[in-house]
């Protein structure tokens, strides 16, 4: 209860923030923004009383008009609304205009899925527990309907129903147990409320069983550890907060939580203090599509390719704040954020980001002279089902920008037998075995290198130099390859070269003569397993390369397009590099598939301690010189 208060007076305090006129084009609806976008629907009609929202999001105004706003200016307030019906196929994207109250344009779109809602498993449920054949099917295995609960996912390119309609694949657990039975699936229709196809493979698990799943509820607090590590600042933090910017040290950006999206961050700046001058190193950047499949060859497990952003918007219609001091640590600044219900209603995580600095370790070092290095931290965490995911951005005093993703959170498991040969899984508790899967996490970098304009990629690949010019087989070089349009840019990780990307301004030039630029450094990695032409791999197309760059389209932000829950329809990166658009002296945008493939250990149940994975924006040629140097 205690804990309850406090968050009800963070967030009370936090509301006048969140709900008094916007200070800049960029910041996130409000809750007062986000009813009143759903009011403009409801009194134009545009909505019954049974639409679920799956969006509802500020419609960013165009790039170049915030890159020319000024405080003071006045600026467009749009928002973008995506919603449903289960009574009608398709989805219905609106735009409405914020300060007329009026709708700029609504579309219907018949052919695409919706996302998953709440409301999916309760409608699921009611319609199979209503069908006497689903009824049949688990009588036939000695399964009363009454000792089970159903849930279902999206079967994409698998499913049934006409192309629009939002189905599922819904199967049955017993109550309290999280272990599926598997083999009985129901091919369920939610738009005609029907079951389509019953499959009955079920010769699998179906005892019931305590699987020792992780009791959130009985965990033992943390306050009673000894030797804990606190970090305080008795000089204050040198972070300065305007609305959502932050300005450190020699950087200055906006962050913002996105209802689809996540964190994403504004308009990344460094200062240069021999230039004595702010310059631009990246417009936006964001994780738009999450993609995690598993690696069982039943059915249900095929179906199992979560599209976490597209297809559940990465769980922030149910997701969990902040634990300070254990999420982050106490010195953070802790900022809440507004998100929405599927039934559009608005509310309040808080906390919802941390904000702070932290020991870096050295920052340089030579014989008795050495520099302490700080960094600056922008920290977000969302819970998806049975995963935690962790976004941390960490910005560097030389310029350098890590991206850190934490994983953790209770693995996916089914039920076995004793005598199970576990050629798909690890045994982790008695009759409990974890799935073989990986995430793949999708970034979105648009560059500004030293401006929007004028930019252009690399790939370098160090090698071993010519025989004729390398007596002593120790030489080698780096080969640099100019990328003139996209599919030339369509390009995977080779660590045996050291590959990396090196994004330059090409009119830019530092005292040395080079091109100003920033070089992507990939982190650990994996490919996926699925080979080309596959199901999923046709939905999944931005798994063909690790690392793709086009042109700038604020269109274009999704890799696996708007609807990737959609049976029989393909939008997204492949589709869109098929032009073969210029992108050498152009606005660019990157694209980096980091990816990890996940064997579970017995030791990461029932709840796995954390895996990293991400990759790293290093200056290359951006100064002259270590820009560090005089750091006292």
């Amino acid at each position: 209860m205690k804990h309850q208060n406090q968050l009800f007076l963070a967030a009370a305090l936090f509301l006048p923030f969140l709900l008094n006129a916007q200070a800049h084009p960029l910041d996130p609806l409000s809750a007062k923004e986000i009813k009143q976008a759903v009011q403009i629907l409801k009194d134009n009609k545009a909505i019954t009383g049974r639409s679920y929202f799956n969006i509802i999001n500020l419609k960013e105004a165009p790039k170049s008009e915030i890159l020319n706003y000024k405080p003071g200016d006045s600026f467009r307030r749009e928002a973008f609304l995506s919603f449903h019906d289960y009574a009608k196929p398709g989805m219905t994207e609106a735009i409405v205009d914020l300060k007329t109250s009026k709708i700029i344009s609504i579309k219907d779109l018949a052919n695409v899925t919706s996302m998953g809602l709440v409301a999916d498993d309760s409608l699921s449920d009611a319609i199979v527990r209503a069908d006497p054949a689903w009824q049949a099917a688990l009588r036939k295995h000695g399964i009363p309907i009454d000792s089970v609960i159903h849930r279902g996912i999206f079967p994409g390119d698998l499913g049934l129903a006409p192309v629009g309609h939002h189905e599922q694949l819904v199967f049955a657990q017993y109550k309290g147990s999280h272990i599926d039975i598997e083999g009985l699936i129901a091919y369920t229709d939610l738009t005609s409320g029907k079951i389509l196809k019953i499959v009955d493979d079920h010769t699998g698990f179906d005892k019931r069983i305590d699987p020792g799943y992780f009791d959130e509820d009985n965990t033992p607090s943390d306050k009673d550890a000894g030797g804990h590590v606190v970090i305080t600042q008795p000089n204050g933090s040198e972070i300065k907060m305007d609305g959502m910017e932050i300005t450190w040290r020699n950087w200055r950006l906006r962050y913002g939580i996105d209802n689809r999206e996540g964190l994403v961050l504004y308009n990344i700046r460094l200062f240069d203090k021999e230039k004595k001058a702010e310059r631009p190193v990246m417009y936006r950047a964001s994780m738009p599509e999450m993609f995690v499949p598993y690696g069982a060859p039943d059915l249900l497990h095929a179906a199992y390719n979560f599209f976490d952003a597209g297809e559940y918007r990465l769980g922030q219609n149910v997701t969990r704040p902040l634990t300070p001091g254990a999420d982050a640590p106490e010195n953070a600044i802790y900022r809440p954020a507004t998100l929405h219900r599927d039934n559009g209603e608005p509310y309040i995580l808080d906390p919802a980001v941390a904000i702070y600095e932290e020991y870096g370790g050295v920052l340089w070092r030579h014989g008795s002279v050495s520099r302490r290095a700080t960094n600056l931290v922008i920290k977000y965490f969302t819970t998806i089902e049975n995963y935690d995911y962790g976004f941390t951005w960490r910005f560097k005093e030389d310029g350098t920008i890590d991206v850190d993703v934490e994983l953790t959170g209770i693995v996916e498991v089914q039920g076995v037998e004793d005598n199970a040969t576990h050629r798909y899984g690890t045994l982790v508790y008695p009759h409990v075995e974890a799935i073989n899967h990986q995430h793949f996490f999708v970034f979105r970098l648009d560059m500004d290198v030293d401006g929007s304009q004028h930019n252009a990629v690399m790939e370098m690949n160090a090698k071993l130099a010519p025989e004729k010019e390398n007596p002593y087989n120790n030489a080698f070089t780096v080969e640099h390859t100019h990328f003139m349009n996209e599919l030339e840019a369509q390009r995977s990780v080779n660590y045996e070269s050291n590959r990396c990307w090196h994004i330059e301004n090409t009119q830019v030039r530092n005292t040395l003569g080079q091109s100003t630029g920033y070089m992507l450094m990939p982190g650990g990695q994996a490919k996926t397993f699925m080979p080309p032409g596959s199901l999923i791999r046709k939905k999944a197309g931005f798994l063909d390369h690790q690392f793709w760059v086009t042109p700038y389209s604020d269109t274009e932000k999704y890799p696996a397009g708007a609807y990737p829950a959609s049976n029989k329809v393909y939008d997204g990166l492949p589709q869109w590099t098929a032009a073969n658009r210029s992108i050498s002296n152009n606005d660019i945008v990157l694209w980096y598939v980091a990816g990890i493939t996940h064997i579970v250990r017995p030791e990461e149940w029932p709840v796995m301690p954390v895996h990293h994975l991400g990759f790293t924006l290093m200056p290359f040629g951006f100064f002259s010189s270590n820009p560090t140097l005089k750091t006292p």
